[in-house]
């Protein structure tokens, strides 16, 4: 996913890295709890490893050791290589059928459908 917006916020303490599209997440994050909210447009849509590396960058946005290691350890998380796909194993799974309908009425057949079948199948009359 592309983001046009970044930056950092301090929930109970700890300092989060934020993404958004829109400038307005600073003001919903300030309702939620969040203080220090500093959201900043990105120069482009960039996903969240690009976003990160452009605050890094950015002067005067890292100001603390706090916002450098908060950044850091996203950047670490963000640009680790991928998990590479498990093997699949087969399972069996038992699958339930429906219950066959029983009739309560008799079926009634009549000897020229009884002919027919028997001309179908066999060949005869």
């Amino acid at each position: 996913m592309l983001y046009t917006f970044a930056g950092t916020s301090v929930l109970k303490g700890a300092i989060k890295v934020r993404f958004a599209n829109s400038e307005a997440r600073g003001n919903q994050l300030a309702k939620l709890g969040d203080t220090g909210v500093n959201i900043v447009p990105l120069p482009s849509a960039m996903d969240k490893a690009g976003a990160v590396s452009y605050l890094q960058n950015l002067a005067g946005f890292a100001d603390t050791d706090a916002v450098r290691e908060a950044l850091a350890g996203e950047a670490a998380v963000k640009l680790r290589p991928a998990k590479t796909a498990k093997k699949h194993l087969t399972k069996t799974v038992r699958v339930k059928t429906a219950k066959p309908v029983r009739r309560t009425e008799p079926v009634v057949v009549t000897q020229a459908e009884v002919d027919a079948l028997m001309a179908a199948v066999f060949g005869v009359r």
